[in-house]
Protein backbone atom coordinates (compact mmCIF):
# COMPACT_ATOMS: atom_id res chain seq x y z
CA UNK A 1 0.00 0.00 0.00
CA UNK A 2 0.94 3.52 -0.50
CA UNK A 3 -1.19 5.28 1.41
CA UNK A 4 -0.88 9.14 1.52
CA UNK A 5 -3.42 11.94 2.31
CA UNK A 6 -5.87 13.48 0.02
CA UNK A 7 -4.82 16.84 -1.07
CA UNK A 8 -6.45 19.14 -3.58
CA UNK A 9 -2.74 20.04 -5.06
CA UNK A 10 -1.03 16.69 -5.32
CA UNK A 11 -5.07 14.59 -6.59
CA UNK A 12 -6.30 17.58 -8.46
CA UNK A 13 -6.32 14.81 -11.65
CA UNK A 14 -6.72 12.00 -9.86
CA UNK A 15 -9.94 9.37 -9.90
CA UNK A 16 -11.40 6.65 -8.51
CA UNK A 17 -13.03 3.71 -10.56
CA UNK A 18 -16.35 2.00 -9.14
CA UNK A 19 -17.29 -1.32 -9.95
CA UNK A 20 -16.41 -4.18 -8.76
CA UNK A 21 -14.43 -7.39 -9.51
CA UNK A 22 -11.45 -9.64 -8.78
CA UNK A 23 -9.24 -6.45 -10.41
CA UNK A 24 -9.76 -4.78 -7.26
CA UNK A 25 -8.77 -7.91 -5.24
CA UNK A 26 -12.47 -8.63 -4.16
CA UNK A 27 -11.94 -12.04 -4.81
CA UNK A 28 -11.42 -12.91 -0.79
CA UNK A 29 -13.28 -15.61 1.24
CA UNK A 30 -14.06 -13.51 4.45
CA UNK A 31 -14.23 -9.27 5.29
CA UNK A 32 -13.75 -7.49 7.87
CA UNK A 33 -16.76 -5.57 9.24
CA UNK A 34 -18.09 -3.70 12.00
CA UNK A 35 -21.35 -4.09 14.41
CA UNK A 36 -23.36 -1.64 12.82
CA UNK A 37 -23.77 -3.31 9.68
CA UNK A 38 -25.07 -6.54 11.74
CA UNK A 39 -28.80 -5.20 10.76
CA UNK A 40 -28.03 -5.52 7.05
CA UNK A 41 -25.31 -7.99 6.98
CA UNK A 42 -27.38 -10.80 8.42
CA UNK A 43 -29.96 -11.03 5.62
CA UNK A 44 -27.09 -12.00 3.48
CA UNK A 45 -24.12 -13.09 5.24
CA UNK A 46 -22.82 -15.76 7.68
CA UNK A 47 -21.34 -13.14 10.36
CA UNK A 48 -18.69 -15.04 12.94
CA UNK A 49 -15.35 -14.02 14.63
CA UNK A 50 -11.91 -14.78 13.16
CA UNK A 51 -8.91 -15.11 15.15
CA UNK A 52 -5.57 -13.15 13.87
CA UNK A 53 -2.90 -16.02 14.35
CA UNK A 54 -0.41 -13.26 14.86
CA UNK A 55 -1.72 -10.82 17.58
CA UNK A 56 -4.20 -13.64 19.01
CA UNK A 57 -7.01 -10.67 19.02
CA UNK A 58 -10.55 -12.00 17.26
CA UNK A 59 -11.88 -9.42 14.72
CA UNK A 60 -15.77 -9.34 13.06
CA UNK A 61 -16.41 -10.99 9.78
CA UNK A 62 -18.47 -11.52 7.50
CA UNK A 63 -18.07 -15.07 5.60
CA UNK A 64 -18.07 -15.00 1.85
CA UNK A 65 -16.83 -18.31 0.79
CA UNK A 66 -15.17 -21.27 1.67
CA UNK A 67 -11.97 -21.06 0.60
CA UNK A 68 -9.39 -18.22 -0.40
CA UNK A 69 -9.56 -16.48 -3.75
CA UNK A 70 -13.49 -17.54 -3.29
CA UNK A 71 -16.01 -14.95 -3.04
CA UNK A 72 -19.37 -16.31 -4.08
CA UNK A 73 -21.36 -12.85 -3.91
CA UNK A 74 -18.89 -12.15 -6.45
CA UNK A 75 -19.77 -12.12 -10.38
CA UNK A 76 -19.04 -11.04 -14.00
CA UNK A 77 -21.65 -8.14 -13.21
CA UNK A 78 -20.68 -7.13 -9.86
CA UNK A 79 -21.88 -8.23 -6.45
CA UNK A 80 -25.00 -9.90 -6.65
CA UNK A 81 -25.40 -9.21 -3.07
CA UNK A 82 -28.27 -6.20 -1.79
CA UNK A 83 -25.66 -4.85 0.86
CA UNK A 84 -21.85 -4.57 0.04
CA UNK A 85 -19.79 -4.49 3.42
CA UNK A 86 -18.08 -1.32 4.15
CA UNK A 87 -14.59 -2.34 4.15
CA UNK A 88 -15.27 -3.07 0.16
CA UNK A 89 -17.05 0.42 -0.20
CA UNK A 90 -14.69 2.32 1.15
CA UNK A 91 -11.70 1.19 -1.25
CA UNK A 92 -9.10 2.76 -1.74
CA UNK A 93 -9.75 5.45 1.01
CA UNK A 94 -8.44 5.11 4.78
CA UNK A 95 -8.62 7.22 7.36
CA UNK A 96 -4.26 7.93 8.55
CA UNK A 97 -3.53 8.96 11.88
CA UNK A 98 -1.36 12.09 12.73
CA UNK A 99 0.46 12.95 15.74
CA UNK A 100 0.93 10.50 19.05
CA UNK A 101 -1.17 7.15 17.74
CA UNK A 102 -1.58 6.44 21.65
CA UNK A 103 -4.37 9.24 21.90
CA UNK A 104 -7.92 8.79 21.10
CA UNK A 105 -8.59 9.65 17.33
CA UNK A 106 -10.65 12.64 16.61
CA UNK A 107 -11.27 15.32 14.05
CA UNK A 108 -7.58 17.08 14.65
CA UNK A 109 -5.74 13.88 14.41
CA UNK A 110 -6.87 12.21 11.63
CA UNK A 111 -7.05 12.48 8.07
CA UNK A 112 -8.36 11.45 5.09
CA UNK A 113 -5.68 9.12 2.88
CA UNK A 114 -5.76 6.94 -0.22
CA UNK A 115 -4.16 4.39 -1.50
CA UNK A 116 -2.23 5.40 -4.83
CA UNK A 117 -1.29 2.32 -5.45
CA UNK A 118 -4.56 1.00 -5.61
CA UNK A 119 -5.78 -0.74 -9.13
CA UNK A 120 -9.12 1.60 -8.38
CA UNK A 121 -6.73 5.34 -9.19
CA UNK A 122 -6.34 6.76 -11.83
CA UNK A 123 -4.83 9.95 -13.58
CA UNK A 124 -6.80 11.77 -15.84
CA UNK A 125 -8.93 9.31 -16.90
CA UNK A 126 -12.27 10.41 -18.23
CA UNK A 127 -13.63 6.44 -17.83
CA UNK A 128 -17.72 6.87 -17.03
CA UNK A 129 -16.85 4.63 -13.99
CA UNK A 130 -14.13 6.89 -12.66
CA UNK A 131 -14.69 9.73 -10.11
CA UNK A 132 -12.82 12.79 -9.85
CA UNK A 133 -11.80 14.04 -6.19
CA UNK A 134 -12.03 17.49 -6.99
CA UNK A 135 -13.87 19.95 -9.36
CA UNK A 136 -12.13 22.55 -11.45
CA UNK A 137 -11.85 25.02 -8.66
CA UNK A 138 -10.02 22.26 -6.54
CA UNK A 139 -13.05 21.83 -4.34
CA UNK A 140 -14.08 18.60 -3.35
CA UNK A 141 -16.64 16.52 -5.25
CA UNK A 142 -19.88 15.24 -4.24
CA UNK A 143 -17.81 11.89 -4.32
CA UNK A 144 -14.95 12.43 -2.32
CA UNK A 145 -17.34 13.94 0.25
CA UNK A 146 -19.42 10.81 0.57
CA UNK A 147 -16.46 8.64 0.37
CA UNK A 148 -14.93 10.84 3.54
CA UNK A 149 -18.06 10.48 5.48
CA UNK A 150 -18.20 6.77 5.01
CA UNK A 151 -14.49 6.08 6.05
CA UNK A 152 -14.81 8.15 8.92
CA UNK A 153 -18.07 6.43 9.92
CA UNK A 154 -16.65 2.92 9.72
CA UNK A 155 -13.31 4.17 11.39
CA UNK A 156 -15.34 5.10 14.47
CA UNK A 157 -17.25 1.89 13.63
CA UNK A 158 -14.20 -0.19 13.97
CA UNK A 159 -13.83 1.34 17.67
CA UNK A 160 -17.16 0.56 18.82
CA UNK A 161 -16.51 -2.85 17.57
CA UNK A 162 -13.37 -3.58 19.16
CA UNK A 163 -15.04 -2.60 22.56
CA UNK A 164 -17.65 -4.90 21.87
CA UNK A 165 -15.17 -7.91 21.01
CA UNK A 166 -13.50 -7.12 24.09
CA UNK A 167 -16.59 -6.94 26.06
CA UNK A 168 -17.37 -10.38 24.58
CA UNK A 169 -14.22 -11.37 25.65
CA UNK A 170 -14.06 -10.34 29.17
CA UNK A 171 -16.94 -12.26 29.59
CA UNK A 172 -16.29 -15.48 28.37
CA UNK A 173 -18.49 -15.37 25.51
CA UNK A 174 -16.65 -16.44 22.63
CA UNK A 175 -16.38 -20.16 21.58
CA UNK A 176 -14.73 -21.74 18.85
CA UNK A 177 -17.44 -24.29 16.80
CA UNK A 178 -16.44 -26.99 13.80
CA UNK A 179 -18.86 -26.64 10.73
CA UNK A 180 -19.34 -29.38 8.92
CA UNK A 181 -20.80 -28.58 5.39
CA UNK A 182 -22.12 -30.15 2.29
CA UNK A 183 -20.52 -28.99 -0.60
CA UNK A 184 -21.02 -30.69 -4.37
CA UNK A 185 -17.82 -31.60 -6.44
CA UNK A 186 -14.24 -31.09 -4.96
CA UNK A 187 -13.50 -28.37 -2.78
CA UNK A 188 -9.58 -28.00 -1.55
CA UNK A 189 -8.65 -26.45 2.19
CA UNK A 190 -9.59 -23.55 3.10
CA UNK A 191 -9.29 -20.38 5.85
CA UNK A 192 -10.83 -21.22 8.01
CA UNK A 193 -8.92 -24.73 7.40
CA UNK A 194 -10.40 -28.13 5.75
CA UNK A 195 -9.62 -30.46 8.63
CA UNK A 196 -11.42 -33.26 7.40
CA UNK A 197 -12.80 -34.46 4.39
CA UNK A 198 -15.49 -37.08 3.78
CA UNK A 199 -16.84 -38.01 0.36
CA UNK A 200 -20.13 -39.68 -0.35
CA UNK A 201 -19.68 -41.23 -3.78
CA UNK A 202 -23.31 -42.64 -3.94
CA UNK A 203 -23.98 -38.61 -3.54
CA UNK A 204 -21.22 -37.20 -5.58
CA UNK A 205 -21.00 -34.69 -2.49
CA UNK A 206 -18.16 -33.94 -0.29
CA UNK A 207 -18.87 -33.29 3.64
CA UNK A 208 -16.12 -31.03 4.78
CA UNK A 209 -15.49 -29.67 8.68
CA UNK A 210 -14.08 -26.09 8.94
CA UNK A 211 -12.82 -24.76 12.33
CA UNK A 212 -11.30 -21.73 13.04
CA UNK A 213 -14.72 -19.64 13.31
CA UNK A 214 -16.23 -18.23 16.96
CA UNK A 215 -19.50 -17.43 17.75
CA UNK A 216 -21.18 -16.23 19.87
CA UNK A 217 -22.14 -18.90 23.29
CA UNK A 218 -25.89 -18.90 23.83
CA UNK A 219 -25.89 -20.40 27.11
CA UNK A 220 -23.50 -18.02 28.92
CA UNK A 221 -25.18 -15.24 27.35
CA UNK A 222 -28.57 -16.20 29.02
CA UNK A 223 -27.21 -16.74 32.09
CA UNK A 224 -25.43 -12.97 32.11
CA UNK A 225 -26.83 -11.60 35.25
CA UNK A 226 -29.35 -8.75 35.21
CA UNK A 227 -27.02 -5.78 35.47
CA UNK A 228 -24.37 -7.10 32.84
CA UNK A 229 -27.49 -7.62 30.24
CA UNK A 230 -28.79 -3.83 31.55
CA UNK A 231 -25.60 -2.93 30.52
CA UNK A 232 -24.98 -4.93 27.36
CA UNK A 233 -28.87 -4.03 25.94
CA UNK A 234 -28.24 0.02 26.69
CA UNK A 235 -24.71 -0.14 24.69
CA UNK A 236 -26.25 -2.35 21.82
CA UNK A 237 -24.17 -5.36 22.76
CA UNK A 238 -27.32 -7.72 23.31
CA UNK A 239 -28.77 -7.04 19.96
CA UNK A 240 -25.21 -7.53 17.82
CA UNK A 241 -25.04 -10.82 19.81
CA UNK A 242 -28.58 -12.25 18.74
CA UNK A 243 -28.01 -10.78 15.26
CA UNK A 244 -24.43 -12.51 15.04
CA UNK A 245 -26.18 -15.53 16.32
CA UNK A 246 -29.14 -15.28 13.74
CA UNK A 247 -26.52 -14.66 11.11
CA UNK A 248 -25.00 -18.09 10.91
CA UNK A 249 -28.11 -19.65 9.35
CA UNK A 250 -26.83 -17.75 6.16
CA UNK A 251 -24.17 -20.61 6.03
CA UNK A 252 -27.02 -22.80 4.23
CA UNK A 253 -27.20 -19.93 1.40
CA UNK A 254 -23.42 -19.71 0.94
CA UNK A 255 -23.59 -23.65 0.56
CA UNK A 256 -26.41 -22.94 -2.18
CA UNK A 257 -24.19 -20.50 -3.91
CA UNK A 258 -21.47 -22.84 -4.13
CA UNK A 259 -23.44 -25.63 -5.42
CA UNK A 260 -24.68 -23.41 -8.21
CA UNK A 261 -21.72 -22.46 -9.18
CA UNK A 262 -20.13 -25.76 -9.42
CA UNK A 263 -23.26 -26.78 -11.33
CA UNK A 264 -22.95 -23.91 -13.86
Amino acid sequence: MNNIIVDSNIHKNTKVCSGHGNQFGENIHFVPVIADELRSLILEYPCCLLKDNQTGQFGLHALLGFEPGENLFLTADGWSSHYIPLHIRRQPFMVGRIGESSSPANADNTVLTIDMNSKRVIEGDTADNAHALFDENQKPTAYLTAMSKMVFELSHGILRTETFIQTLADNDLIEAIQLEVTINKKLTAANPSASQQVVDSTLATQKVNFDGLYVINEKKLACLSDALLEQFHQNGYLQACHLMMASMGQIQHLITLRNSANHA
